[in-house]
């Protein structure tokens, strides 16, 4: 508390000190700029960099990020439907008159539809992508959405996120042995990549 009591009162006399320092000093161009005459390093260096020019290079970490946040809320939500499994069975008695859900025909049409064209695009992949993942928020208990998304991301050479989609159908849909065979055959070509 007394650390922010002191910057409140430093910075209520630098405000209140800065037109006495326009007047005293019209040769340092305060009159303009106070951030370039308080930090002249920090200001040259940022005017330095040439935000144009990597523009793709940051609009590509930021898809790099995004992605990486997408696979980590898929995690979270196999974890807490994890949990939730373990509840139930620990407190069975309490819930065993919640209905179970099923697999609705509107979630089949969607892994039928969800089928990648042979010949396709990087555009229409990744257009493709956000399709199956709204179809998987709207459908979150759904393996084949995960499995065709894995093979989605085969397709597009991002291994780790095929291994993530793979891992989710087979929480889901443990019993399924192609479902191991891809996750293996993704984390193979992944050794081998690397």
């Amino acid at each position: 508390m007394l650390i922010l009591g002191s910057a409140a009162g430093i910075s209520v006399i630098v405000l209140r000190k800065v037109p006495y320092l326009k007047k005293l000093t019209p040769e340092t161009g305060i009159e303009g700029n106070v951030w370039d005459d308080f930090f002249p390093e920090f200001s040259r260096t940022l005017k330095s960099v040439k935000l144009k020019e990597y523009k793709a290079a940051w609009l590509v970490e930021l898809e790099k990020l995004l992605r990486k946040l997408r696979v980590f809320s898929l995690k979270m939500d196999r974890i807490s439907e994890s949990w939730i499994k373990k509840v139930r069975n620990g407190h069975g008695r309490h819930f065993a008159a919640l209905p179970v859900v099923e697999k609705t025909e509107i979630a089949e049409e969607t892994a039928v539809k969800a089928q990648i064209p042979v010949k396709t695009t990087m555009e229409d992949m990744k257009k493709e992508e956000q399709r199956l993942i709204i179809e998987i928020a709207k459908n979150p208990k759904d393996s084949k959405l995960y499995e065709v998304l894995g093979d989605l991301y085969i397709k597009m050479n991002n291994l780790s996120d095929a291994k993530e989609s793979f891992e989710a159908a087979i929480e889901l849909n443990p019993d399924n042995g192609e479902l191991q065979k891809k996750r293996s055959q993704t984390v193979e070509k992944m050794v081998i990549s690397q």
